[in-house]
C-alpha cells in the first residue's frame, strides 16, 4: 500500500509539472523571451555561440535560442532525486536565468520545485555583491599580456558575518610560450584556456599597482537591485565552464561586453569588430551606467603627474587635495580602430593607399591622454594600388614602441619592437618589401609640456630579395612636438645598416591636424640620402572608430 501511494504522487507530481512546463511553453508563444537581448547575452550568443561546453549550453546538439531555453525550463523541473550532487541542478547551475525566466514570464517560485543550492548560497554570502564595479587595468604596451589593458568585476557587500568584503572577477589566460607564432595561432585560431577567477579584490589590486605597476580606474555601476542580482548570479553560471580565450573575439572584454548588456540591450547592438578594455569604460560613459569613478594610480604615475604640473611649484601633499577626476581619462583617449585614406608619392610614382588598424593606436595620434608616446599595432595593413595593381605597403603583426621620459622619479627606459614585412628600400635603393623583426632601447626626454626628445638604438633581422637574411643596426633620434591649434609633429632621423654596410640616412617628418577626438588630416614626408636619394610622401584623412 506504501508504495503504490508512492507511485500515485510521484505519477501526480509528473503530470502536475508536465502541465506547467506546457503552460509556460505556450506563455513563450505568446511571449518569445528566448529571442531578447537579455537572453542572447545570457548565453553569451552573437552570430553564433562563444561558449561551446555543454554544461552551459544544454541544447548544444540542436541549438536555437528556443531550444535552449525549453530545454533550461524543463531542466528547472527535475527531480532532485536523480542527482547525486544537488548543486548539479539546473536551478543551482543557472540562477540568473532561473531569476530571467521568473521575471520575464511573471512566474512565481511556487511554480518551481523548492532546491536548496548549497554552494550557490554561499557564493551570494561570501561575495556579496551590494555594489558593482567595472575596473580598468591600464594598458602596458612592453608586455603582450596586458598591451591594451584589462577589465573586470569587482564586488562589494558586507558578508554573513556583517564584514565588508571586496572581491574581483576575471577573465584571462596565461601564456605559456615564448614562440610567437605558436602564440598567434593559440590566440587567433586554436584559442587558449580561459580562466575565470573569483578572489580577495586586494590581491588583485596590489598585483596591479606594486607588481605590474599599472594604474586602476574603478567604476561603480548604476544598476537597481534586480539588475544587480542578474549579474552576478551570471557570473556564477561562468563558473567551472571550459571557456576558449581568443585574443580577438572571446576574452575579458566579451565576457563584460555580455554582463553590461544583460542591464542596458543598446551595448549589445553597440558591437565592434574587436571589442577592448577600453571600449568597455567608454560604454559605461556612453549609457550612463556610471554611478560613480575613482582612480587608484601607481607611485611612477603620480610622480609623472606632479612633475608635470607642479614642477616649479611647492606644495605640502600632504595637506593639500589635487583633483585628478579629469585628468588624462580613458574615455578622452580616441577610439582604438582606425581606418584611412591617402594619396601617397613613392619616388615620383603615384599611389592611392589605404590602411587599416582593427585595435589600438599610431605614435603620430593623439596620445595625450597617456604620461609618455607610445604606439602599439595589431593586424595593422596598409595597400597600395594605381591603375597597374595592387600591393602590400605594410603588414605589421605586432608593432609597439613605448616612449617614457626619463625623470628623477622615474627612470623609465623607452623601448621599441616590431614584426613586420613592409616596403622599404633595399641596398640598391629599389622600394621593395621586407620582412622584418627589429627592437631596440633608448630614452626619452621631455624638453618641455608639449616637446619630447628620444633616441634608440633598434637592432634585429631583415629580409629582403636584393640582400637576403642580414642583422640590422637601426639607430635613430627625433622629437615629437605638440602645437597650436591641435597639431602634432613626429620627426626623427635614423640611420639602416645591413651588418656593417650603410644603406641610407633617412629624414622623417609627420605632422597631424586633429579636427577632432577621432578624425585627423595628415601628412608625411620622408628624405632617404644615398648614393641615389629618394623621397617619399603622403598626405591623408584618419577615422577613428
Amino acid at each position: 500500500m506504501f508504495y503504490k501511494i508512492i507511485l500515485v504522487k510521484i505519477i501526480f507530481i509528473y503530470f502536475l509539472n508536465a502541465n506547467e512546463i506546457n503552460r509556460i511553453y505556450v506563455n513563450l508563444n505568446n511571449n518569445p523571451i528566448y529571442n531578447s537581448t537579455e537572453w542572447k547575452s545570457l548565453l553569451h550568443y552573437k552570430n553564433g555561440l562563444n561558449i561551446k561546453d555543454k554544461k552551459f549550453i544544454l541544447s548544444l546538439d540542436n541549438f536555437s535560442l528556443e531550444n535552449e531555453m525549453k530545454k533550461t525550463i524543463y531542466g528547472f523541473f527535475d527531480d532532485k532525486k536523480y542527482y547525486k550532487n544537488i548543486n548539479e541542478h539546473p536551478q543551482c547551475r543557472f540562477p540568473a536565468r532561473f531569476l530571467f525566466i521568473k521575471n520575464e514570464l511573471n512566474l512565481k517560485d511556487d511554480t518551481f520545485p523548492k532546491i536548496n543550492c548549497f554552494d550557490f548560497e554561499t557564493y551570494k554570502l561570501k561575495a556579496p555583491a551590494d555594489k558593482i564595479f567595472i575596473v580598468y587595468a591600464s594598458e602596458n604596451v612592453k608586455n603582450p599580456s596586458s598591451m591594451m589593458g584589462h577589465t573586470f568585476l569587482k564586488f562589494e557587500g558586507i558578508n554573513d558575518n556583517g564584514d565588508k568584503k571586496q572581491h574581483s572577477l576575471s577573465f584571462y589566460t596565461t601564456i605559456e610560450t615564448a614562440n610567437i607564432f605558436k602564440l598567434f595561432y593559440e590566440n587567433t585560431i586554436s584559442g587558449m584556456q580561459g580562466l575565470f577567477v573569483l578572489r580577495p579584490y586586494k590581491e588583485t589590486l596590489n598585483r596591479y599597482i606594486d607588481f605590474e605597476k599599472r594604474n586602476v580606474w574603478e567604476f561603480e555601476l548604476n544598476l537597481n537591485e534586480y539588475q544587480k542580482k542578474l549579474l552576478s548570479y551570471h557570473m556564477w553560471e561562468l563558473k567551472d565552464i571550459d571557456l576558449k580565450y581568443y585574443f580577438t573575439k572571446y576574452n575579458c572584454s566579451t565576457i563584460l561586453f555580455f554582463s553590461l548588456s544583460l542591464v542596458n540591450n543598446h551595448i549589445y547592438e553597440d558591437d565592434k569588430i574587436w571589442i577592448t578594455p577600453l571600449d568597455i569604460t567608454k560604454y559605461l560613459y556612453k549609457y550612463d551606467l556610471k554611478n560613480s569613478s575613482k582612480l587608484i594610480p601607481t607611485e611612477n604615475w603620480l610622480n609623472r603627474m606632479l612633475e608635470e604640473n607642479f614642477k616649479d611649484k611647492e606644495i605640502d601633499l600632504k595637506n593639500s587635495t589635487i583633483d585628478i577626476s579629469k585628468y588624462k581619462s580613458p574615455n578622452n583617449i580616441p577610439d582604438e580602430r582606425e581606418i584611412s585614406f591617402s594619396y601617397k608619392n613613392i619616388d615620383k610614382s603615384d599611389f592611392a593607399k589605404i590602411s587599416f588598424l582593427p585595435a589600438s593606436h599610431l605614435l603620430s595620434g593623439d596620445n595625450r591622454e597617456y604620461f609618455g608616446e607610445s604606439e602599439l599595432k595589431i593586424g595593422y595593413l596598409s595597400l597600395l594600388a594605381n591603375k597597374e595593381k595592387i600591393k602590400i605597403d605594410e603588414l605589421t603583426l605586432y608593432g609597439m614602441k613605448s616612449y617614457l621620459p626619463y625623470q628623477k622619479k622615474a627612470k623609465d627606459l623607452s623601448f621599441e619592437f616590431e614584426m613586420s614585412i613592409k616596403r622599404d628600400y633595399d641596398s640598391k635603393m629599389n622600394y621593395s618589401s621586407n620582412t622584418k623583426i627589429i627592437g631596440g632601447v633608448g630614452y626619452d626626454f621631455k624638453l618641455s609640456y608639449d616637446m619630447d626628445f628620444y633616441f634608440l638604438l633598434n637592432g634585429g633581422i631583415n629580409y629582403n630579395k636584393e640582400n637576403n637574411l642580414k642583422f640590422v643596426v637601426n639607430p635613430k633620434i627625433g622629437f615629437i612636438i605638440y602645437e597650436i591649434f591641435n597639431m602634432k609633429t613626429v620627426f626623427d632621423y635614423e640611420k639602416l645598416y645591413f651588418e656593417k654596410n650603410r644603406i641610407y640616412d633617412r629624414y622623417s617628418f609627420k605632422q597631424n591636424i586633429f579636427i577632432s577626438k577621432n578624425k585627423n588630416i595628415y601628412l608625411n614626408f620622408d628624405k632617404y640620402k644615398s648614393y641615389e636619394d629618394k623621397t617619399n610622401f603622403e598626405v591623408g584623412f584618419a577615422i577613428n572608430f
